[in-house]
């Protein structure tokens, strides 16, 4: 439902490049009401509406999904890994069974904060609020106009959305105070810090600065975790993939850790991967 009419979605490339390219299609990213419950209308990048506003925020996204940035995910996400594997009790029941797809957020979501906001955190408070502004999304984005006219239906959606903004707020406020009390700023240069100075500037709102953050955060803790999640159910139930997977890994790593340099060399384990996401996108 969009604008409170049953709207078909055509996902022909044509189709799709020609409602963008037309400002008259006001909805084409969802419900306006809905939006702006979760905070997305006009800030942030992922459903922002607004192109000469989006214009201005995808530079920071390109220059933290890029060149240094990306070089540096391989690192932290082996410190991630090793971190969460060794407190693996926290995610396990009294049977023994392990909540893996909460262990993978777990490790995406403190691999993103090392890489993007580099703030510490509560993972587990953090990710049980990202999985609830998730449903939020998921419930209000394509939801009919009159839906909000009816705040007992939508106000618990949005105040999940809320939630999280009011933790990132506190984490921003805390980035800012590192900022101001550094002496070598160089040495905290990243995501969060490019947003803050410019919002000193002028350039972004503070609204658009918490929201960029969140939707940074949040990104990879849903869509990644999830995938992973499969890809570790696929390896459980293909045991002689498993033993391919492992072999390669002990031929080009050997003992040692894992470096961005042997992602080229890991052919079994890449197609693997692009399998999985084809089985299981």
């Amino acid at each position: 439902w969009i604008n409170g009419e049953e709207t078909l979605i055509i996902s022909s490339s044509s189709a799709t490049c020609h409602v963008m390219k037309h400002s008259h299609y006001v909805s084409r990213f969802g419900s306006k009401l809905g939006l702006q419950c979760i905070g997305m209308n006009e800030n942030g990048i992922i459903f922002n509406s607004n192109p000469s506003l989006w214009k201005v925020i995808r530079p920071f996204f390109n220059r933290a999904l890029s060149g240094p940035g990306l070089i540096q995910t391989t690192e932290h996400s082996l410190k991630s890994t090793e971190r969460f594997l060794a407190k693996l009790s926290d995610v396990t029941d009294q049977l023994g069974n392990v909540n893996v797809l909460k262990l993978m957020r777990l490790i995406i979501f403190d691999t993103s904060n090392n890489l993007f906001l580099r703030i510490p955190t509560d993972e587990n408070e953090i990710v049980l609020k990202i999985q609830k502004y998730f449903e939020a999304w998921e419930t209000l984005i394509l939801k009919p106009d009159i839906f909000f006219k009816f705040s007992w239906l939508y106000k618990k959606y949005e105040k999940s959305a809320n939630d999280l903004k009011k933790v990132v707020e506190i984490l921003i406020e805390q980035k800012r105070q590192e900022l101001s009390s550094s002496d070598k700023l160089e040495e905290h240069l990243d995501f969060a810090s490019e947003l803050i100075f410019a919002q000193n500037r002028g350039v972004l709102t503070a609204e658009n600065v918490n929201q960029s953050i969140v939707e940074m955060l949040i990104a990879a803790p849903d869509t990644m975790s999830v995938s992973l999640y499969f890809m570790l159910t696929l390896i459980a139930q293909h045991p002689k993939t498993e033993e391919m997977i492992m072999d390669e890994i002990h031929a080009v790593v050997g003992d040692r850790e894992v470096q961005s340099s042997d992602m080229p060399n890991l052919k079994v384990l890449e197609n693997f991967i692009y399998e999985s996401m084809r089985y299981q996108p």
